[in-house]
């Protein structure tokens, strides 16, 4: 029985193992192929796109604030009921009466901003009809027509709907700028995750390796040991050497599977599914001008944009900030006609005139100094944007040279590195028969071996680091040097 239940549970254990390595899928992506698959599936392009899209709908609001706008409003209908005072000229004194009144309103209004001026341009139409009924069984239906055409235009002062106007096209131009540096900002974090995978996958291989190695120097100690060549002490190393390089296996196992999760989550591939980053690593220089990399990166860095936008922001406050303190003329010109009558029809036949025309001159003379406050701290403000600027330039400046200077460095890494690694396993593959033949002692072979491992991994680094300071490179100047043309945005949003 109890064979017949072990082999029952071996048979089940082996199906569920056999279903779960054919449901398991396995994506091979080139570095491409995963930056399309996180702008297509993943969590963080959707993120981008909807604060882009946001910020450009807050933009093109303030900018559809200067459109004309036509707005209707309809009371339909307007109902009270209550006692109300009269005076009753029969009896001479004021009496109370039930009075009903229903009215039916509507008003179309029609407003055009003239950024050119500064004023506004307002056409209005409105319908008013009223049923009265009072106490004394008396009923009144009239209705009552209006349009007009006004014209509201300050006049020396500031054109505070251009001001608006600019303040706009400026949050539009930033938002842009914000998206596609948010666009870069995801390819780089994909680049980055996929090297750092691809990174973690040849570093297990090379920890294998250094196991296999250690395996056969123990093996061959051992052997020795056996036939009297060598002293216990150097099995006992090697022993060691073995399990500390099988320790080292099993944590690069578990970082190789975190940097799996990470890649997987950043591209919205289920955690079930395996990924295996399909790398050319042969290694090409990149052509660099300095120069342009500079020039570039100060053009079109956010960092330097905001800054630039932020003086003609502050400039705006100050024009704003001196409107206030000055004396400033408003003026008001209306025209239209209007019409009252118990027929509806009739309202909008030989309508009355209706005009009027004002001229408003505001002075300001006492606030306790508060608008001249507010004046020079808008010129704080810009003087301080101003040297802002210059920082935020020198700082983009700066750290373009040093990313330059990383790439520079991981290119001599690279040249240097690839010779090292021919030399190193050579010298570990004569150390290891050296060691066999028994001309040199444990410890030589172990130091060959370290040397191996450590140049591979070095090597590596290099090379991940070299293709990660391009990638920082297109993404901080926004310009492909390896293509020699600009940065193109990745994620196509519908206008």
């Amino acid at each position: 029985m109890n064979k017949f239940v072990t082999a029952a549970a071996l048979t089940l254990s082996l199906f569920t193992c056999h279903v779960s390595c054919f449901s398991q899928a396995v994506h091979k992506l080139t570095l491409d192929e995963s930056i399309n698959a996180a702008v297509e599936r993943g969590l963080v392009a959707n993120d981008v796109e909807a604060r882009y899209l946001s910020a450009r709908n807050r933009a093109e609001s303030a900018q559809r604030a200067l459109w004309t706008s036509v707005s209707l409003s309809v009371t339909a209908p307007d109902y009270s009921q209550s006692l109300t005072q009269q005076f009753n000229p029969s009896t001479g004194n004021y009496e109370y009466y039930q009075l009903q009144t229903t009215n039916y309103q509507g008003a179309l209004t029609i407003s055009q901003p003239l950024t050119l001026t500064g004023g506004t341009l307002r056409f209005s139409q409105s319908v008013l009809g009223r049923a009265q009924t009072t106490g004394a069984n008396s009923a009144l239906n009239d209705y009552f027509g209006d349009f007009s055409v006004e014209l509201r235009q300050p006049l020396l002062t500031t054109n505070q709907h251009r001001l608006n106007a600019q303040r706009a096209d400026i949050a539009y131009d930033q938002a842009e700028t914000d998206f596609l540096n948010a666009q870069l900002d995801l390819v780089y974090r994909v680049t980055e995750s996929f090297y750092n995978l691809f990174q973690q996958i040849q570093r297990l291989e090379i920890v294998k390796e250094q196991v296999k190695q250690n395996d056969e120097s123990y093996t061959a100690a051992r052997s020795k040991f056996n036939g009297g060549l060598i002293p216990e002490v150097e099995v006992l190393q090697s022993d060691v050497d073995l399990a500390t390089s099988r320790n080292d296996s099993l944590n690069t196992e578990r970082e190789l599977a975190q940097s799996k999760n990470d890649f997987r989550l950043l591209l919205g591939i289920p955690s079930e599914d395996d990924v295996q980053p399909v790398a050319e690593m042969a290694y090409s220089a990149v052509s660099i001008e300095s120069e342009k990399a500079i020039a570039s990166a100060l053009q079109y860095r956010p960092e330097a944009l905001q800054a630039d936008r932020a003086i003609q922001l502050r400039e705006l406050d100050v024009a704003s900030a001196k409107s206030q303190n000055n004396f400033r003329l408003d003026l008001t010109a209306r025209y239209g006609g209007n019409k009252t009558d118990t027929v509806f029809r009739n309202i909008f036949q030989d309508l009355n005139r209706s005009r009027s025309a004002s001229l408003t001159l505001s002075v300001p003379i006492f606030d306790w100094g508060r608008n001249g406050l507010n004046v020079e701290a808008a010129e704080i403000d810009l003087r301080n944007a101003s040297s802002q600027r210059e920082y935020t330039h020198q700082q983009v400046r700066q750290e373009t040279m040093d990313l330059l200077n990383r790439i520079h460095v991981a290119q001599s890494r690279i040249e240097v590195l690839q010779k090292s690694v021919a030399v190193a396993q050579q010298s570990y593959d004569i150390s290891l028969q050296r060691f066999r033949n028994g001309t040199i002692n444990r410890n030589d072979l172990a130091q060959a071996q370290q040397r191996l491992t450590g140049t591979k991994l070095n090597s590596l680094s290099a090379l991940i680091d070299y293709r990660l300071g391009i990638a920082d490179l297109k993404r901080k100047t926004h310009w492909d040097f390896e293509k020699n043309a600009a940065i193109e945005p990745i994620i196509r949003v519908k206008q």
